[in-house]
């Protein structure tokens, strides 16, 4: 069955409109049918961890689905349980999980009609364990036990028939909220230790609980596989954003969509709940301000606000406590804005008992509010919509202001944020990735080129990329130097966080390792980097700034011994590079960086060949022969891109054979041609698109030259390009063509 096409049995999302977590989804759908690469699995089970509200949930139950669309003889019986606070105990939680199970694995294989599935039934119905497993048992952890048993004794019972379960376990973290949800949660653990190769299965939670609780200890915790769901990256959440335009009918375009997607740091619930709200209220996001002000209504009491709210009233029920909570996490997130003591806030919580504090600070902590460490708790002030819904209840609830004074603030601060949210993530897009080209050092000998602008410049500026190559892969190793071997690296806000105020983070990094590869103390070194801005060569006076700044970072640290890198555009001038050679710095330009990336094999975090590749966009009128100047760019942008004139000639023609037939076939309402041209590393993609009636709907007429103007049509098209498809569009026709180089 397509993927596409599975019927929704536990989804909310139609598996069509589900994006994102293909990479997750094919793993633990191959690990659920047993295959991994050919051999035996190496682990029993899963732990799936993610942040909350990033739809683990909703790709379980998408497995769910696709399992049981599974027509394949026998095939793996999917369940799936998500624990509820509403279970209240533990005896009931196990109780509804066997009752869950065999009500899904019944389901599951009377939707096939092989008799080996019939005599699975009959099994089921008339083994006694079906019956007295969870009513003829003494004591309470025996029941539970037996209960969290059932697939186990279902597998062994039905060992012939080669029965396997696929068990997902989901919302784990709720044992938090069950009378006995530790004896529950050491149970499951215990039992699924035992499991065999027909049972598999998926611990799901949120990730700071499954890392405390469920990887420590015994039983399964010993043989689990660790998967993270991480938010959506901005592609993703891009392509998330169109299909929820799409689904909830509100115009988007590219620059209110990428707003979107990066406001929302790629969660997929915060976005939906964007796009629902926007329907409710009939608006489109055709403006950074229409976003803003729907975010400002979903943080003043909308689905974003209810998420939050749900959170505090899981924590406590007392408006007064929650209030103070809030005030806790607003003096955090704007005053203090640093570490505090468990004690302070104990003291300041209104909680009646330790036990009653401490239980919170867990969960505040297991829900990504805060962060624990020790005896230390923190807000979590990386999360901008947390801050953001914090500042609002806070204002509105403790220092009692009006809500229209708020209101407007707030819109206010948002809508100016807006540009400056975008510009932070263009600069991060087109950074270098410091932290990751740090944390790949590892001892080993490299070209001096490669690192040192005073050897680049002298040798290899200005020489061609494969010239490069070359010289760089016949030096010496005599002539190589030495790279550290890095053992830990972060951004370097984290060690000095005032350096935040100069540098975005993703733009400046300190890596802690050793020289030479020997661990000792006379080797220690700390490598303290920065990427920096100059339209040309950086001069003197600007090394010199930075140089103050990192060593700064040094000094607050108490790095006795470190080095400075420094990495510019264009590298460094004469008298910059002297500066640098006092303060016992490097400098570097961003080609070397890169060359230097590529040489230790690293694979950053940046958009691939095909998304970084160059784009262009041109509309041209009908008729006027507007098909001349695009034509005209198109040989611009080729030649630019080094194809070869006979081919240039080809795709030029080919570009006026289709906007011809745009124009005498579309019945165009607005008059308009659009037009796209993609270069990648070897190739050109041209894509022709109009509006009006679809080529697809009528006969394709091959044009004859019957006159000056008309061209030869799809055929001479084909002709010339080495691919021409048509795309499915709603509206007019959409032609893509591709030309090779």
């Amino acid at each position: 069955m397509d993927d596409l096409n599975v019927e929704k049995i536990l989804g909310v999302v139609a598996a069509a409109d589900f994006v994102g977590r293909s990479d997750e989804m094919e793993t633990l759908i191959r690990f659920a049918r047993g295959e991994n690469g050919g051999g035996k699995q190496k682990f029993s089970g899963f732990a799936l961890s993610s942040a909350p509200a990033l739809g683990a949930s909703e790709l379980l139950r998408q497995i769910y689905d696709r399992l049981s669309a599974d027509e394949s003889a026998g095939g793996t019986a999917p369940v799936y349980f998500a624990l509820k606070k509403s279970d209240e105990t533990a005896r009931q939680a196990a109780a509804r999980f066997a009752q869950t199970f065999l009500r899904q694995t019944i389901d599951f294989h009377r939707r096939r009609s092989s008799s080996s599935n019939a005599n699975f039934l009959n099994d089921a119905f008339a083994a006694p364990n079906s019956n007295e497993i969870v009513e003829q048992v003494s004591g309470e952890r025996a029941f539970i036990t037996n209960c969290l048993s059932v697939p186990l004794f279902f597998a062994a019972a039905n060992k012939e028939e080669n029965a396997d379960f696929f068990v997902m376990f989901d919302d784990l973290h709720e044992v938090d909220f069950l009378i006995d949800g530790a004896l529950f949660l050491e149970e499951l653990k215990e039992i699924y230790g035992r499991a065999r190769e027909n049972v598999r299965f998926v611990f799901a939670g949120h990730r700071r609980f499954l890392f405390g609780a469920v990887k420590s200890g015994g039983g399964a915790a010993q043989n689990l596989e660790t998967l993270e769901l991480k938010p959506f990256d901005f592609a993703h959440a891009g392509r998330l954003a169109e299909n929820l335009a799409e689904k909830y009918a509100v115009e988007t375009g590219e620059q209110t969509r990428d707003l979107i997607a990066v406001q929302t740091a790629g969660n997929p619930l915060f976005i939906e709940n964007l796009f629902g709200a926007a329907h409710e209220r009939k608006t489109n996001f055709d403006s950074f301000r229409r976003v803003q002000q729907i975010y400002a209504d979903e943080i003043f009491g909308g689905g974003i606000a209810k998420f939050y709210d749900a959170i505090l009233a899981k924590i406590t029920t007392s408006p007064e406590i929650q209030r103070n909570v809030v005030g806790l996490l607003y003096d955090a997130l704007t005053v203090e804005n640093e570490k505090a003591p468990l004690e302070s806030w104990k003291a300041r919580s209104g909680f009646a008992t330790d036990e009653e504090f401490y239980r919170a600070a867990r969960l505040l902590n297991t829900y990504e509010i805060v962060r624990l460490s020790s005896n230390l708790i923190e807000a979590t002030n990386e999360n901008e919509i947390l801050t953001d819904y914090i500042k609002v209840r806070f204002r509105l609830e403790t220092s009692n202001e009006p809500r229209a004074l708020v209101v407007g603030e707030t819109m206010s601060e948002f809508l100016k944020r807006a540009p400056q949210t975008m510009a932070r993530f263009y600069r991060k897009s087109s950074s270098i990735g410091l932290r990751g080209l740090l944390s790949a050092f590892a001892c080993q000998k490299i070209p001096a080129a490669l690192l040192d602008y005073s050897v680049f410049a002298d040798q290899l500026k200005g020489v061609s990329e494969k010239e490069i190559l070359k010289r760089l892969a016949a030096v010496a190793d005599t002539e190589k130097i030495d790279l550290p071997q890095i053992i830990y690296t972060a951004h370097a806000e984290a060690f000095y966080p005032p350096i935040s105020q100069l540098v975005e983070r993703e733009r400046a990094a300190v890596a802690v390792g050793f020289n030479e590869c020997k661990y000792t103390d006379d080797e220690q070194t700390v490598w303290i980097a920065a990427e920096i801005d100059s339209k040309l060569e950086a001069a003197g006076e600007v090394a010199e700034f930075w140089c103050d700044r990192l060593e700064m970072v040094a000094l607050v640290c108490n790095f006795l011994e470190y080095k400075i890198w420094l990495v510019a555009p264009e590298g460094f001038s004469p008298d910059a590079l002297e500066t640098l050679r006092q303060r016992n710095a490097i400098g570097s330009s961003r080609r070397q960086a890169e060359l230097l990336a590529n040489f230790l094999s690293i694979e950053n975090d940046k958009p691939d060949e095909k998304t970084r590749a160059d784009e262009f966009e041109i509309v041209v009128p009908v008729g006027e022969d507007g098909e001349l100047i695009a034509a005209h760019a198109l040989e611009e942008i080729a030649r630019r891109h080094s194809f070869t004139p006979k081919a240039i000639n080809q795709i030029k023609t080919a570009l006026v054979e289709a906007c011809i037939n745009a124009a005498e076939h579309s019945l165009s309402p607005d008059g308009k041609i659009y037009q796209k041209f993609t270069v990648e590393k070897d190739k050109i993609i041209i894509t022709i698109a109009n509006r009006g009636l679809r080529l697809a709907d009528k006969k394709a007429v091959e044009i004859t030259p019957e006159n000056g103007r008309r061209g030869w049509g799809l055929k001479l098209m084909r002709t010339l390009m080495d691919e021409v498809k048509f795309e499915q569009v709603d509206d007019g026709t959409r032609i893509s063509m591709v030309k090779n180089k």
